[in-house]
């Protein structure tokens, strides 16, 4: 079956999570010069990797100025309703407000919409129509009062795949009719999964919204896109993290969330900025054994994609960057740069956000502001510093990809006759 007729078969989500690997041929004489099976849909969508592949041909033809913006992780709101235990927001949020170190830790929606026009602009003139935008906070995003006026700008006039991240505990009837309405991704947050476990992590004074409500909610979202006919575009997540309360019930908490439809599960290692302290504390067979028999056996439950660390032998994970593991360049300090208030960043680790020499520069919503922006001064010290200074890097799996076909494409005599396809 070719592509062509697949991509008529099938929906958005079946295209995108269905793919083998991804191959780029020279379509002049058929050959295979580059490939790679890891491909993390639920990472990249509603965009794929096949984007990320195109941005980096383009380096090659007209240089990393070139590159548009895929994404944008966006912090708006640095306020939350839960107290997380190894809560990786707290020193950089409390960072945020200090001394105004970010101008505008809550964006005023005006503002908010010029910075979005000037994003899907630049992006647009590069080549990428649909800028991946999500939304996280670094608070709870549920409360930021202009969210459905927000969400509808970004998705009508911008052209944005919004991608949604919360634990939903203040999301209203009109933020989720607008959600589903609009957005491309989904994901609820789970601070454990089950009652005990949800209670414990998600550390509140007084826990008002609990498992059973995060459960009712995501009923509520999934019965909310089969009403709006959304079933094959919008995908509906959970995230949680390997914790020991967790061990023992993920299999239940899959064939809950399977019954009703939810399309993604995903179990990642804390994170937090005291990591030396936990250096040394194991993960137990027990679960290790439970996630790997789910990672073989999760279609089964009604889940349609399984994301686990590669590595699970330690509780708390470990970005350190080795020497030899260094890319020649951040690739994605250039396609993914986050938002934190009005501040355009080249990382989302603890030492660049709060180092103002590694953002790019605040955006003021300004037309061709980011042509200035992202080769200016601050710009050529990301470029010259990262990852050459890093000790550590959450987008070591983009910049190694991304490192790997560029070291492909640029030895090749016509750029013109690679072309990206999925396998299926």
């Amino acid at each position: 079956m070719n592509n062509t007729t697949y991509r008529n078969l099938f929906s958005q989500k079946e295209r995108l999570f269905t793919p083998k690997r991804i191959v780029a041929i020279n379509v002049k004489n058929g050959k295979t010069v580059w490939l790679t099976d890891k491909i993390f849909p639920q990472h990249f969508y509603p965009l794929s990797i096949k984007n990320y592949c195109e941005a980096v041909k383009v380096a090659i033809k007209y240089g990393t100025n070139r590159m548009p913006i895929l994404s944008v992780s966006s912090k708006d709101f640095p306020y939350c309703d839960f107290n997380c235990l190894d809560c990786l927001a707290c020193p950089s949020r409390k960072w945020a407000v200090t001394n105004n170190h970010i101008k505008y830790p809550i964006i005023p929606i005006e503002l908010y919409k010029k910075v979005l026009d000037e994003i899907s602009r630049y992006s647009k003139e590069r080549g990428c129509e649909h800028v991946r935008f999500e939304i996280c906070g670094e608070g709870n995003p549920d409360l930021y009062k202009n969210r459905v006026e927000m969400i509808e700008y970004a998705t009508k006039n911008c052209g944005m795949g919004i991608v949604y991240v919360s634990t939903g505990s203040k999301m209203t009837n009109e933020l989720i009719d607008c959600l589903v309405r609009n957005s491309s991704c989904i994901r609820i947050s789970f601070p454990g999964i089950t009652p005990n476990a949800y209670n414990k992590y998600s550390n509140q004074w007084k826990c008002s919204f609990g498992f059973e409500d995060a459960i009712s909610l995501l009923k509520k979202l999934t019965e909310k896109r089969k009403e709006y006919g959304r079933e094959g575009e919008l995908l509906i997540g959970v995230r949680t993290c390997i914790r020991p309360l967790n061990d023992g019930s993920y299999k239940k908490f899959l064939e809950t969330i399977g019954s009703f439809g939810v399309d993604a599960f995903q179990a990642v290692k804390v994170l937090t900025p005291e990591f030396s302290q936990h250096l040394e504390q194991t993960m137990s067979q027990k679960v290790v054994r439970e996630l790997l028999e789910l990672k073989e056996s999760y279609k089964e439950l009604g889940i349609q994609d399984f994301q686990i660390p590669n590595n699970l032998n330690k509780i708390y994970n470990d970005r350190s960057l080795k020497e030899e593991m260094k890319p020649s360049k951040c690739w994605s300090s250039i396609v993914s740069p986050p938002l934190y208030g009005t501040n355009l960043m080249c990382c989302v680790l603890w030492d660049r956000i709060t180092d103002l020499s590694y953002h790019y520069g605040i955006m003021e919503g300004k037309i061709g502001e980011l042509e200035n922006m992202m080769t200016g001064a601050n710009a050529q010290f990301i470029n010259e510093n990262c990852p050459k200074n890093c000790k550590d890097c959450c987008s070591y799996n983009d910049n190694k990809f991304m490192e790997s076909l560029w070291k492909t494409l640029k030895v090749q005599d016509d750029i013109d006759d690679i072309k990206f396809f999925f396998e299926y």
